[in-house]
């Protein structure tokens, strides 16, 4: 299996949260007089040349450093040229050919790494947190190096002395939206450095709206069902079902309608299919359990590998949980240099804290939080890993339902098209055949104190939470289930032909997310369970295209004009607006495009039916001139 680019960006990124900022070497040219050193426990030698000539400051193996007095593992060299741009240190083995960083830099023989030096050090100031957004009061604790005399002050007041180190708790006393300002001082006999530091207190009573820009989807869908929230109780995290119960559902999704079966090509590939997802807390813990179908023996028996190698703790596939409490900065999934760990996954709703992790664990587990810019950054408290305190365990077996409803169909030409597990007529897998041991689930458990927030807040004003599963890239599928997990399902993805292009697309998410403890109380998220429709759709899709965008609930607008077969043009076609766009146009998202709707199409009373002509005359200035039909 290739790695992707984008998921060799995630490792990188995580390295560079994880490691030590270090001094970029770029390619420059010394400057004679510069001065380079060199921080081991020998006496290191060292040699410089100019890149792609045979000019060096001597023979092999250069000039021995001397030792810098009053240092004990640290040498300089004085460069005598300004012609050498390259440098290698050696003398107990040797480094790489390095390029040459400039000068007052040194290069540490043990971690391979450069950074700035000071001859004259000035007095360094670091503090445990830079700033950023806290509940109800924060402790700080600020280090001072090199320094005869410092002090902080907060909010401009007296002057405190610092001795080393002082921790500071701020924000007790001020109201909620407030902010409290650091500042530290600190000085010696080669300057002094100051620095300031601001901390936003978060309002508790949360955002005036949770964000989503479009209702739950509903039909075979449910997020909160039964106005089930989850409830109170101490989930055993084990890798086994004992301790949940139905009581606990708060998003149910659909088996068999993840991307591979609208790619009918693609069914040689592992599923990524979101089944149901359930919630627990105690005053300790939050609990999530999320079921995961594999029904592969049953619609694509000729495909082997999803059998045998289809559970996905076998694999390094990234998941994603957006969680919002209300009482942190607000984010849609955005980082400072786009989308996090390069998914091109965006959100509507809010979201203040993002838990990432991979699906064998071994990348992760990360939190993140989102900074007063609403970008997403590693939380520099609980970074990474065991530091997270989140516990991940997996399973296999029967959901806890005891059943799994999807569509029977799959492979080569099973006119499928995306979003038919919305209002499609469901088959329990169970009863035919399906083998339940290939049906995964995940336990997970997070530190409430890691979201900061108490069990009391969940009960109180609840949480939400939105879950999405990849497959190294683009989101596959979720929980609340969104159309943007299948909208380009049917393209094939650029990097291997006989797979999908959701791998790889943007998912713009626009659903609200479950609900854990209450409803959003603002404008909370209704119970969506619906029954099943009776009838089937009856606009049919165009039978050889793929379908270009996320299909949408049917239009909830009277339907009152027709198109007759008089008024098609000259191929038997006649033109109407897609209603999906109409929607999309009404709310000021972008303009409506046209829909071809074959000849065939055209019901057994000759007729076409379109949308509310008052909906319809909306249009026209934008789109076209004459709209045949309008009544």
């Amino acid at each position: 299996m290739k790695i992707s680019k984008k998921l060799l960006a995630i490792i990188l990124a995580v390295v560079i949260t994880v490691s030590m900022i270090t001094v970029a070497a770029v390619n420059v040219t010394a400057a004679a007089g510069d001065k380079v050193y060199c921080r081991a426990s020998f006496t290191p030698n060292c040699y410089m040349w100019k890149k792609n000539t045979e000019e060096n400051n001597r023979a092999w193996p250069g000039v021995a450093m001397t030792k810098v007095s009053g240092e004990t593992d640290v040498y300089c060299y004085t460069v005598p040229d300004d012609k050498f741009n390259m440098i290698i240190f050696n003398g107990n083995g040797q480094t790489d050919d390095l390029a040459y960083p400039g000068g007052n830099k040194i290069y540490d023989y043990a971690t391979k790494t450069w950074s700035d030096y000071y001859t004259d050090p000035v007095p360094m100031i670091s503090v445990s947190k830079e700033g950023g957004s806290f509940k109800n009061s924060i402790d700080v604790t600020i280090t001072v190096t090199d320094a005869t005399s410092a002090y902080y002050a907060i909010d401009n007041g007296t002057h405190v002395a610092i001795n080393g180190s002082a921790t500071v708790t701020l924000g007790a006393n001020i109201a909620e939206g407030a902010s409290v300002k650091l500042d530290i001082s600190a000085t010696n006999s080669y300057g002094t450095t100051d620095k300031s530091f601001t901390y936003k207190k978060r309002t508790s009573a949360g955002a005036d709206t949770d964000g989503s820009t479009s209702p739950a989807i509903v039909g075979n869908y449910a997020t909160n069902p039964n106005n089930g929230y989850g409830k109170r109780k101490t989930i055993t995290v084990d890798g086994n079902k004992s301790d949940w119960d139905s009581s606990m559902l708060i998003a149910q999704g659909v088996a068999n309608d993840d991307p591979r079966v609208y790619a009918h090509w693609s069914m040689h590939e592992i599923p990524i299919d979101d089944y149901a997802m359930y919630a627990a807390w105690d005053d300790t813990n939050l609990y999530i359990m999320y079921e995961m179908a594999n029904v592969q023996d049953v619609v694509a028996r000729g495909e082997d590998f999803p059998m045998t190698q289809g559970n996905l703790w076998i694999y390094n596939l990234p998941v994603f949980m957006y969680i919002f409490t209300g009482n942190g900065n607000i984010t849609h999934n955005e980082t400072a240099g786009g989308t996090l760990w390069d998914t091109g996954t965006t959100i509507d709703a809010n979201s203040d804290y993002v838990i990432a992790y991979s699906t064998n664990a071994s990348n992760g587990p990360f939190i993140y939080t989102a900074n007063d810019d609403g970008k997403l950054e590693p939380d520099v408290l609980v970074t990474s890993g065991a530091q997270t305190g989140i516990n991940i365990k997996w399973g296999n077996g029967k959901t806890l339902s005891g059943k799994l409803m999807g569509i029977p169909k799959a492979g080569t030409d099973n006119k499928r098209v995306a979003g038919d597990c919305v209002s499609g007529s469901l088959t329990d897998f169970y009863t035919s055949g399906h083998n339940a041991k290939m049906d995964m689930f995940y336990e997970v458990s997070i530190p409430l104190k890691n979201l900061d927030i108490t069990a009391a807040d969940i009960e109180t004003n609840g949480i939400g939470i939105m879950k999405v599963s990849t497959f190294g890239t683009s989101g596959m599928d979720c929980l609340p289930y969104d159309l943007s997990m299948a909208d380009n399902a049917a393209k094939p993805y650029s990097m291997d032909s006989s797979t999908s292009a959701e791998k790889e697309d943007a998912d713009h998410i626009t659903v609200p997310m479950a609900r854990i403890g209450k409803a959003f109380t603002a404008n909370p998220v209704q119970p969506t369970t619906a029954p099943v429709p009776t009838q089937a759709p009856t606009q049919k899709p165009a039978p050889t295209q793929a379908p270009t965008q996320a299909p949408t609930q049917a239009p909830t607008h009277e339907v009152v004009g027709t198109v007759h077969p008089g008024d098609a043009d000259a191929d038997g076609e006649v033109t109407i607006l897609d209603a999906t766009f109409i929607q999309r146009y009404e709310a000021g998202v972008d303009l409506p495009t046209m829909l071809i709707v074959p000849n065939a199409d055209v019901d057994g009373d000759g007729d076409v039916t379109i949308l509310d002509a008052t909906y319809v005359q909306r249009f026209v200035a934008d789109v076209i001139d004459k709209f045949p039909g309008e009544e």
